[in-house]
């Protein structure tokens, strides 16, 4: 009887919990044990500038922020972590995403890898009742709708019944764009795919993100969008529309696209499965040091790109596999070998890995064993490439060599995320 009044109280507690708006806290293991980022990180994300999203901003990435674009994540880290210095900026940057023209696109194609910046801030905060609460019902109720498209459009590009994947033909995304494929590379995949695992935390648990598919009706959400102002969401949603010679899908398509969703014969109930086979791909290499054995691609001008530049001799676990795909892949003008690219895919990973961690939804399976085994030896290789140097070779020539530095490419983020954060966690310690 007293086993049953418990339960009872639980079930209440929860049910008020929901009718507040207020998400289900993490497991106690995680709040337990996932340590916020460090200080130094922290205030470097306090400074660091709004993140703005929009079609018109030149990369194909629809960011102003491609390449250091980590900072929601840290500033959300850090609240959901108790640190309150983050607070001030955290809400600016949610607030400053919901204004028309700054709000992601949210098309599913490769500006996901860049939207995840956003959605898995808005995640985070959600886990965060003190900041959560903080927002007036309107805003909450945008975020929502931003959070619906990503997922639903990241659903649409990955689904096994996208029309484009069973046709077998050219995939488009939902404002046609036609630079993608579910199958290409992890800058891609890490985007497209894991907007799937966000989407579950967000909505909470694979049943919830699987009716917001099963029940979307594109006509009325395209009318929500225009209502709530978020411009350049609605006119990737409303692409068809606007533009019927498009190849871009139309409502109808979209809708069956959902129902019933799998990717890879893999239901959302299997986010772990998914998020284990996105890891193997993307982490999916033997630790090498380059192209031709770590010589590299010869160029017009005698010089080779595509290796490691110094340092080959003692590079830790060669022969291994655990090496990040894009150091050893290829793309349309051949071989590739590029730490920008094998970097894109890293950091991408590492936030939907967070991400399933602070939810509460990271589970302790054999996927999670092989999926860290990996990860480890493709962080620890890819943390000695940046220090020892690495010369990028990818669509057919070099793109410059890169070196570690503090700031450059968001590695004070990345770094302290995955070494102060995650692996603590995983670990069982708290990274402070």
């Amino acid at each position: 009887m007293k086993h049953s009044l418990f339960v009872l109280a639980l079930v209440c507690v929860s049910w008020l919990l929901d009718s507040q708006s207020v998400a289900a806290a993490p497991t106690g293991q995680t709040q337990k044990l996932l340590a916020g980022p460090p200080d130094e990180a922290v205030n470097e994300a306090i400074k660091a500038p709004l993140t703005r999203h929009n079609r018109s901003i030149k990369g194909g990435a629809h960011t102003n922020m491609g390449h250091h674009g980590e900072a929601p994540v840290i500033l959300a880290a850090a609240a959901m972590a108790g640190n309150t210095s983050a607070d001030a900026r955290l809400l600016e940057q949610m607030r400053f995403t919901l204004i028309g023209g700054n709000n992601i696109t949210a098309n599913g194609g490769y500006p996901a890898q860049h939207d995840r910046h956003v959605t898995a801030m808005y995640t985070v905060a959600k886990l965060t009742p003190r900041i959560w609460n903080e927002l007036a019902d309107a805003e909450r109720q945008r975020i929502d709708l931003l959070m619906k498209a990503a997922f639903v459009s990241c659903a649409f590009t990955t689904s096994d019944n996208n029309p484009y994947v069973l046709a077998k033909t050219q995939q488009y995304a939902l404002d046609g764009d036609n630079n993608l494929s579910r199958d290409w590379n992890p800058n891609f995949r890490e985007g497209m795919v894991g907007g799937l695992l966000v989407g579950v935390v967000y909505f909470g648990g694979a049943d919830k993100a699987q009716a917001v598919l099963d029940g979307y009706q594109h006509a009325p959400f395209v009318a929500e969008l225009a209502a709530a102002d978020l411009t350049n969401t609605h006119e990737t949603f409303n692409w068809k529309a606007a533009h019927p010679d498009s190849p871009a899908p139309g409502g109808d398509m979209i809708e069956r696209a959902l129902r019933n969703f799998h990717y890879k014969e893999m239901a959302l109930a299997d986010y772990m499965k998914i998020y284990w086979y996105l890891t193997m791909d993307t982490y999916g290499k033997t630790v090498g040091c380059g192209l031709k054995d770590g010589q590299g691609v010869a160029l017009p001008d005698g010089s080779r790109s595509g290796m490691l530049l110094t340092g080959c001799d003692e590079l830790p676990n060669k022969g291994k596999p655990g090496m990040l795909k894009e150091f050893d892949s290829v793309d349309a003008n051949g071989p590739r070998s590029s730490i920008l690219y094998a970097y894109d895919g890293f950091r991408c990973n590492l936030v939907n890995h967070y991400v399933l961690v602070a939810g509460g939804y990271w589970q302790q399976n054999e996927l999670a064993r092989e999926s860290l085994e990996r990860i480890k030896i493709g962080i620890t290789d890819l943390w000695y490439k940046l220090d020892r140097g690495y010369s990028n070779y990818a669509k057919g020539h070099k793109q410059g060599d890169l070196r570690n530095t503090a700031t450059g490419h968001g590695l004070q983020f990345t770094r302290p995320l995955w070494e102060r954060v995650i692996l603590p966690y995983h670990q069982g310690t708290k990274g402070k």
